[in-house]
């Protein structure tokens, strides 16, 4: 099988490859083997840059024997604006959910929630949501603080 790009369709699957990677990668200080496939799956797709006229956003590094992304496409990638705004959806959906199921097992008991039907505990749990939603929209992080 043949697969036949674009100059754009390759700098669209570039920005691509850097969420992948982001994804994989950026939260961890090593490649585990699970994810290699990923990870030379991009080295091989990055080996065609030059033949699209981007080496000026990919390029190979001898002393490590592998593509990486230049500084040129890391200051202006078009896909970071996406992985800042997952990113900061994540951040607040992820601390709105722990501390509404914080609060709801420390009230109510794991024994209580676990008991209670899928749907009846989506509901509680929402209402426990809508506090922290409200606080941190009109707070943000202000009133956030870790008692000792």
């Amino acid at each position: 099988m043949q697969i036949e790009l674009s100059k754009a369709e390759y700098e669209t699957l570039l920005g691509a490859l850097e969420i992948a990677s982001w994804v994989l990668f950026a939260h961890r200080g090593d490649r585990p083997s699970d994810r290699m496939e990923y990870h030379d799956l991009e080295q091989k797709l990055f080996g065609y840059a030059e033949a699209f006229g981007f080496e000026n956003l990919i390029e190979y590094v001898e002393e490590h024997g592998e593509y990486f992304p230049t500084a040129e496409y890391e200051d202006h990638s078009p896909v970071q604006r996406f992985i800042d705004e997952f990113e900061d959806h994540n951040f607040w959906t992820e601390l709105v959910d722990r501390l509404a199921t914080r609060d709801m097992l420390r009230e109510l008991g794991e024994q209580a929630v676990g008991a209670m039907d899928p749907g009846h505990q989506f509901m509680r749990h929402q209402e426990y949501e809508r506090k922290y939603n409200e606080e941190f929209e009109e707070q943000g992080l202000e009133r956030l603080e870790i008692k000792q």
